[in-house]
């Protein structure tokens, strides 16, 4: 079967990954393969640069051999001589190019002339001085010599001297190859393919190789053994607490779970899902479902909570209000998020609903009035300072509200046919207010509304006169039927250095000259006029 190169390049790095065999004997023969040509182009070229060095030497004491002759046939510019002199260098295999002049004139050559320039072949040229005059110079003899004939004289010397190191080299790393592959990796791959075939979950071990009982690798077989055994132990151990644990976590009623660091859930018992009010059908164990997509109200928190758990390493708990599915009412969880390790948290929830219904009926009994459900007093006082604080006051007025002929209804009906009263004037207050307006019942059959967000007083005249009208209706006691009215002040805050005390001080007095002016009236609080400066006078 032939095998595609991208194929078989997969093939070849499953079988070195796979294999220690082939891992070392690659990582023997590999740098021994280059080193040896390392060593071979370090000797090919000092061959080559010492042949050339050789060749240099030679032809310089050729032309020193054959100079006297050159002397001559430069003197008496003989031709016939110059040629057997330039016939004779070029027997040299060195020589690829041979000139003797005579002054301008070129007595005998052979060979390429150089062309200007060139620098592929290395030029030896001599001065030729008079035989009988060495100060008078009668010639020049050049030589050019043969690159290609040295490099090839110096290649046939280094490929034989650096086949010899190569094979040395090769030959030696095959040796230490062999050896390593029949005394280590070979032994080593069998007892690998031995454990490899060993189930984690019988009771078999691993084969000792006879040969190898005592060394390093007879250890190592018998420490694995030891292991194996250990493991065994220890998981046999470890399912008999899981199934312990389980059935613990099973039967807890607090919700237990665990998640990574984006807040995704790995575990979890089922007390959790019956705190978020699911069903395991709709919480299947992928590892997808994260607590913030349970909990969406309140994702962005939990984020912000596990990266405080995971950057200081310290648990933190949070109560959750949930609205789960089935409830008319909103449910209460207490989260507690605890690090477990760099990326992983464990969780605890508690239901928290019972104990903080009871904390909201405290709340609900300490600021509102039991009878009408309206706040009470101490509940408006703190609805008014934090209309203050947050700045909400200067767009508000008060309405103090008194009823008219309630005595004569509680004395004719008794407290029963009061309470009735009562509880129909504060639906009425209910109906005109605002959502936001704080109502209030101040005490007795005084009442109390706080108008957020209003500065135009005739919008505030306006719900003043809806109320005293609707009160002014008759209202059913028992078998009879009664009829009361509203007396009612308004104030509104003022714009420097003003207070709650002051706002409801206000709207009282102007509530008591609604009284003084006929009952059944709205009277809006006007500062007193100052004194004209004649009436004083």
């Amino acid at each position: 079967m032939k095998l595609r190169p991208k194929r078989w390049a997969q093939w070849l790095d499953a079988r070195v990954r796979g294999s220690i065999v082939t891992r070392t004997t690659l990582a023997i023969l590999a740098p021994a393969m280059i080193l040896g040509m390392t060593f071979a182009l370090v000797v090919s070229l000092s061959v080559e640069r010492s042949e050339q060095q050789r060749a240099d030497i030679r032809l310089q004491q050729l032309l020193s051999t054959v100079e006297r002759t050159v002397q001559i046939a430069c003197y008496l510019k003989d031709d016939n001589l110059a040629n057997e002199i330039v016939h004779g260098l070029m027997s040299n295999r060195e020589a690829s190019a041979v000139t003797i002049t005579s002054g301008a004139v070129t007595l005998a050559h052979v060979g390429k002339r150089p062309t200007p320039g060139e620098s592929r072949s290395e030029i030896i040229s001599r001065r030729i001085y008079s035989p009988f005059d060495s100060h008078e110079q009668v010639g020049n003899v050049s030589l050019v010599v043969d690159d290609a004939a040295i490099r090839a004289e110096a290649a046939s010397y280094s490929r034989a001297s650096t086949l010899v190191a190569v094979l040395e080299v090769v030959l030696i790393a095959a040796g230490v190859a062999i050896a390593i592959h029949f005394y280590s990796t070979r032994p080593i791959k069998a007892v690998s393919n031995e454990l490899h075939r060993v189930r984690s979950d019988s009771s078999a071990l691993v084969h000792v190789p006879a040969r190898h009982r005592l060394d390093e690798i007879g250890r190592l077989v018998t420490d694995v053994n030891t292991v194996l055994k250990n493991e065994r132990e220890l998981r046999l151990a470890h399912e008999v607490g899981e199934r312990k644990l389980r059935l613990i976590l099973d039967k807890a009623e607090t919700g237990l779970f665990v998640v990574d660091d984006r807040g995704t859930l790995e575990s979890w018992n089922p007390a959790f899902l019956r705190l978020l009010g699911l069903s395991p059908v709709q919480l299947p164990r992928s590892g997808v479902t994260s607590l913030q997509e349970l909990l969406l109200p309140h994702a962005e928190h939990l984020v912000q909570l596990i990266a405080q758990c995971l950057s200081t390493g310290q648990s933190f708990d949070v109560d959750l209000q949930l609205q789960t599915p089935g409830s008319a009412r909103p449910a209460w969880i207490g989260l507690a998020l605890n690090p477990i390790g760099s990326a992983t948290l464990q969780g605890v929830v508690n239901d928290l609903t019972a104990r903080k219904e009871s904390e909201l009926s405290a709340k609900e009994q300490a600021s509102h009035d039991t009878l009408t459900g309206l706040l009470n007093r101490r509940g408006l006082e703190l609805g008014l300072s934090a209309a203050f604080a947050l700045h909400l006051a200067p767009d508000m007025a008060l309405l103090a509200i008194d009823l008219d002929h309630f005595k004569e209804v509680n004395d004719a009906y008794g407290h029963q046919g009061g309470d009735l009263v009562l509880r129909h004037v504060a639906r009425i207050l209910q109906r005109n207010a605002r959502r936001g307006d704080l109502i209030a019942r101040w005490g007795g059959d005084e009442f109390v509304i706080a108008l957020l967000g209003i500065t135009d007083p005739f919008k505030a005249e306006q719900i003043a006169n809806t109320i005293v009208a609707e009160t002014q209706q008759p209202i059913d006691v028992g078998s009879h039927s009664v009829r009361i009215g509203a007396s009612i002040g308004i104030a509104f805050v003022l714009p420097d250095g003003d207070s709650p005390e002051a706002v409801l001080h206000r709207a009282d007095a102007a509530m008591y000259s609604a009284k003084r002016a006929g009952r059944g009236r709205v009277r809006l609080w006007q500062p007193p006029a100052e004194p004209q400066s004649g009436a004083a006078a």
